[in-house]
């Protein structure tokens, strides 16, 4: 059973109460959150909680005057509706938080003019991601591992601002050897670049005209890259002083990751024209 939470007290500073209330306490939050999973008894929160019975309690009866839990008829604790929706938001907040605080300064030193707004909204997504840096013993780390991702990959999603010609050897080698999936979004500067490999380059022509390939080119001057595989999520992005910033990337392999990477490649593609260099 899951009820709804009601109250017919019409008070407008409610909402800052329950604000107050589910994300000014660790121990309310974590109440909140656990009880996404399934309804849990007291014993089993008063255990994954590691506090006493009472403390528990004290916490549940706050969150159950405030309809956001409630004790069903077999005394399992669980999530009324309104608890459901705010559980959510908490844990979607919280992941924000860990991503932007655990690479704080990749945020802070890049543009994110790129990344449009429902999906900044949920940038939470990304907080099992890891920031591949290049290092003075490893000056080549995130482009060795942009290739390594390329080379396990059974389809590739990009969005590429910049001309890298191995790179795009690299996806040669993907679509006519592999067989593999491959569909593309570059800006019309990197088209360019693409044509003029093209004119000189026989073996570029039949790489183009593959089933498995697909090319778009978008107006916009993106500032933003992405590499998506089918089981990887690889994010670039531009520097402040407008650069593409090649020493730093975000990757990741768990499906919020790779779920954030392909509304992302939908929303460039939606705006983007398909390219048909033959017609």
């Amino acid at each position: 059973m899951v009820k709804l939470g009601m109250n017919s007290e019409n008070n407008p500073g409610r909402g800052q109460n329950t604000l107050r209330l589910a994300a000014c306490s660790d121990l309310r939050k974590s109440i909140l959150t656990g009880l996404r999973e399934h309804k849990k008894p007291l014993s089993e929160l008063r255990n994954e909680l590691d506090v006493s019975s009472t403390t528990a309690i004290h916490a549940l009866r706050e969150l159950e005057k405030d309809n956001l839990v409630f004790q069903d008829e077999a005394r399992n604790y669980a999530l009324t509706q309104t608890g459901e929706v705010i559980a959510l938001k908490l844990s979607d907040f919280v992941d924000a938080i860990e991503v932007l605080k655990k690479h704080e300064d990749f945020w802070l030193t890049h543009d994110l003019r790129g990344i449009p707004s429902h999906l900044l909204d949920k940038i939470g997504w990304l907080s099992s991601s890891i920031l591949i840096a290049d290092a003075p013993t490893d000056i080549f780390k995130s482009h060795t591992t942009f290739l390594q991702v390329l080379e396990t990959a059974n389809e590739v999603k990009g969005i590429y601002p910049f001309f890298h010609l191995e790179y795009l050897e690299r996806i040669e080698e993907l679509v006519k050897g592999k067989r593999i999936d491959v569909e593309l979004i570059v800006t019309n500067e990197v088209l360019d670049n693409i044509v003029g490999v093209v004119e000189t380059e026989e073996a570029f022509k039949k790489f183009l005209r593959e089933p498995n390939f697909a090319l778009f080119a978008i107006d916009e001057n993106i500032k933003i890259a992405l590499t998506l595989t089918d089981c990887v999520f690889y994010l670039g992005l531009f520097a402040d002083n407008g650069i593409y910033d090649y020493n730093r990337a975000l990757i990741g392999d768990d499906k919020k990751a790779l779920s954030w990477g392909r509304e992302l490649h939908e929303h460039y593609r939606q705006l983007s024209k398909v390219v048909d260099l033959w017609t």
